[in-house]
Protein backbone atom coordinates (compact mmCIF):
# COMPACT_ATOMS: atom_id res chain seq x y z
CA UNK A 1 0.00 0.00 0.00
CA UNK A 2 1.02 3.62 -0.87
CA UNK A 3 1.80 5.84 1.84
CA UNK A 4 -1.14 8.40 0.90
CA UNK A 5 -3.99 5.00 0.64
CA UNK A 6 -2.31 4.07 4.39
CA UNK A 7 -2.28 8.03 5.40
CA UNK A 8 -6.42 8.04 4.16
CA UNK A 9 -6.99 4.52 5.96
CA UNK A 10 -5.50 5.82 9.21
CA UNK A 11 -7.64 8.96 9.58
CA UNK A 12 -10.71 7.07 8.40
CA UNK A 13 -10.13 4.26 10.81
CA UNK A 14 -9.44 6.90 13.88
CA UNK A 15 -12.08 8.99 13.14
CA UNK A 16 -14.26 5.18 13.77
CA UNK A 17 -12.61 4.32 16.86
CA UNK A 18 -13.03 8.15 18.16
CA UNK A 19 -16.80 7.68 17.37
CA UNK A 20 -16.93 4.32 18.52
CA UNK A 21 -14.92 5.54 21.88
CA UNK A 22 -17.22 8.44 22.11
CA UNK A 23 -20.34 5.89 21.92
CA UNK A 24 -19.59 2.43 24.08
CA UNK A 25 -16.48 3.90 26.11
CA UNK A 26 -12.66 3.16 25.72
CA UNK A 27 -12.94 -0.10 27.29
CA UNK A 28 -15.73 -1.45 25.04
CA UNK A 29 -14.28 -4.72 22.89
CA UNK A 30 -15.04 -2.89 19.96
CA UNK A 31 -13.11 0.26 20.57
CA UNK A 32 -10.07 -1.70 21.73
CA UNK A 33 -10.26 -3.87 18.16
CA UNK A 34 -10.73 -0.40 16.29
CA UNK A 35 -7.46 0.26 18.48
CA UNK A 36 -5.57 -2.27 17.30
CA UNK A 37 -6.52 -2.29 13.39
CA UNK A 38 -5.11 1.32 14.21
CA UNK A 39 -1.85 0.82 15.52
CA UNK A 40 -1.29 -2.03 12.38
CA UNK A 41 -1.94 0.91 10.29
CA UNK A 42 0.21 3.18 12.27
CA UNK A 43 3.12 0.72 11.92
CA UNK A 44 2.47 -0.21 8.41
CA UNK A 45 2.86 3.49 7.85
CA UNK A 46 5.48 3.83 9.72
CA UNK A 47 7.68 0.64 7.83
CA UNK A 48 7.01 2.03 4.75
CA UNK A 49 8.81 5.42 5.70
CA UNK A 50 11.29 3.70 6.42
CA UNK A 51 11.54 1.49 3.52
CA UNK A 52 11.23 3.98 0.94
CA UNK A 53 13.40 6.49 3.19
CA UNK A 54 15.95 4.27 4.39
CA UNK A 55 18.73 7.02 3.68
CA UNK A 56 17.81 9.32 6.81
CA UNK A 57 15.77 7.76 9.62
CA UNK A 58 15.08 11.33 11.00
CA UNK A 59 13.44 12.41 8.47
CA UNK A 60 10.90 9.52 8.42
CA UNK A 61 10.23 10.20 12.29
CA UNK A 62 9.95 13.76 11.66
CA UNK A 63 7.13 13.23 8.85
CA UNK A 64 5.27 10.37 10.91
CA UNK A 65 5.06 12.74 13.96
CA UNK A 66 4.23 16.07 11.59
CA UNK A 67 1.24 13.35 10.27
CA UNK A 68 0.14 12.17 13.63
CA UNK A 69 -0.09 15.36 14.64
CA UNK A 70 -2.33 17.42 11.90
CA UNK A 71 -4.04 13.97 11.96
CA UNK A 72 -5.11 13.98 15.39
CA UNK A 73 -5.56 17.75 15.40
CA UNK A 74 -8.33 17.48 11.83
CA UNK A 75 -10.35 14.13 13.87
CA UNK A 76 -10.48 16.05 17.40
CA UNK A 77 -11.12 19.61 15.72
CA UNK A 78 -14.47 17.94 14.75
CA UNK A 79 -15.69 16.53 17.84
CA UNK A 80 -15.05 19.91 20.08
CA UNK A 81 -16.48 21.70 17.35
CA UNK A 82 -19.78 19.38 17.22
CA UNK A 83 -19.75 19.12 21.25
CA UNK A 84 -20.36 22.55 21.85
Amino acid sequence: MIPADLEFAISKKREEMIKIGMDKGLLCNETIKCSQELDKLLNDYNYVLIETKRSNPIDVYQEFLIFLQKTIYKSLRGYIINFF
